[in-house]
């Protein structure tokens, strides 16, 4: 068995690999960027093993990535989430399901060999991680709130009034849970491939 990443390993690859995904996921979000790059639906090795996105936004859960960008599209125009705060800790510290064999220690491919695998284990590289982010979202004016009838929209419920002219704010904490992109760490990955996909989310406005 494969000495499993010390403690402070742990720490340190959980620390940088949040701060990465926070980032960009919010940046990606203010801009309307595709998402999918950052969920497990877009790994074949976690489909394979019935690994599925868990979206719950406000109590409702989503069945799709696209589902929940249709959700943001109904929020109107000029909707920024602005991340004040964020917490990290690791949850496994050798994540296994949906491994594909080539990367397995139980059968290492010949090319890639047992050493090179057990010290990606060492090194963190399988770690899952959980995440909490606190933060405002907020509207550039008025005019740019979600309606009435989309409550359901991220940010749509439990929302102060305005005054005239005044952007209008309220606060969101999200939750996550990533876990190994394994396309990302098999031999000759494509460039550009996030290293944690989201598995779970959990958003709440108030």
């Amino acid at each position: 068995m494969a000495a499993l990443p010390s403690l402070d390993t742990q720490s340190k690859v959980v620390s940088d690999a949040a701060e990465n995904f926070v980032e960009h996921y919010y940046e990606s979000l203010n801009k309307r960027q595709p998402l999918a790059q950052y969920y497990a639906s877009t790994s074949a090795h976690l489909t394979s093993a019935s690994v599925k996105p868990d979206i719950s936004i406000n109590g409702q859960v989503l069945e799709s990535v696209a589902a929940y960008e249709a959700l943001l599209d109904a929020q109107g125009r000029n909707v920024r989430y602005e991340v004040a705060s964020f917490d990290a800790q690791p949850v496994s510290p050798d994540y296994a399901l949906g491994c594909p064999s080539a990367l397995s220690l139980s059968a290492p491919d010949a090319a890639t060999g047992r050493g090179k695998l057990a010290k990606s284990v060492k090194d963190g590289d399988r770690v899952s991680f959980a995440v909490q982010v606190n933060g405002t979202i907020r509207y550039g004016k008025p005019g740019d709130t979600p309606a009435a009838t989309g409550a359901s929209a991220a940010g749509g419920t439990g929302n102060p009034t305005p005054g005239d002219g005044e952007p209008l704010e309220t606060a969101f904490n999200e939750a996550w849970l990533l876990v190994p992109h394994w396309e990302a760490l098999g031999r000759n990955a494509p460039r550009g491939l996030r290293r944690w996909v989201v598995v779970s989310q959990n958003f709440r406005a108030f």
